[in-house]
């Protein structure tokens, strides 16, 4: 079994659906933990969204995992560094006092289901400038938000579906100007 087959079923088996991988990085994932995949070494667990969003560019990558601490601080993180675009998911699953495991997995299938839409429309990168880059942050634990590279700030969003959702709008019929 793949490790990308194996993720796959992980994930699906909890309910959480699975994001489609592009193929490239597919290739390159590996199993490198209990609930942890990833193209590239991880030197700091994937719950730490603030160092991913604040190191050096390291090339595309893709990390897909389950990691938290404490009793109830647990998510799902999406990385995915993809040409222009960066999208941080880290959508809040799991912990003992979670009480609706079924509404967050559902959450977590639209997002992922939206991220899907984000890839497809920015592989061909008519909405981007050469050279620039759209950064998308979903969190539930931390702030929702998108930018693009050279355009002067972020967009706010209340929710990490938000986010994408907005994103989703500007690629497939707004200018950010517009927002």
């Amino acid at each position: 079994m793949t490790p990308v087959e194996k993720a796959g079923m992980l994930f699906k088996k909890a309910g959480l659906g699975f994001p489609a991988l592009p193929a490239m990085l597919g290739a390159r994932l590996r199993e490198r933990g209990d609930w942890l995949f990833s193209t590239r070494e991880i030197e700091k667990a994937p719950y730490n969204l603030h160092h991913y969003l604040r190191e050096d560019p390291v090339g595309d990558y893709l990390i897909l995992s389950h990691s938290g601490y404490g009793a109830n601080s647990y998510a799902i993180q999406y990385y995915l560094v993809y040409g222009p675009l960066q999208m941080f998911l880290h959508l809040a699953w799991g912990g003992i006092y979670s009480n609706d495991r079924e509404s967050a997995a559902q959450d977590i299938r639209l997002c992922f289901s939206l991220a899907d839409e984000v890839v497809r429309l920015t592989r061909d990168r008519q909405k981007l400038k050469p050279g620039q880059n759209l950064r998308i942050v979903g969190s539930d634990i931390y702030n929702s938000y998108w930018s693009l590279s050279g355009n002067g700030g972020e967009r706010r969003s209340l929710t990490p579906a938000g986010a994408l959702g907005e994103v989703l709008q500007w690629l497939k019929d707004g200018t950010p100007d517009q927002k």
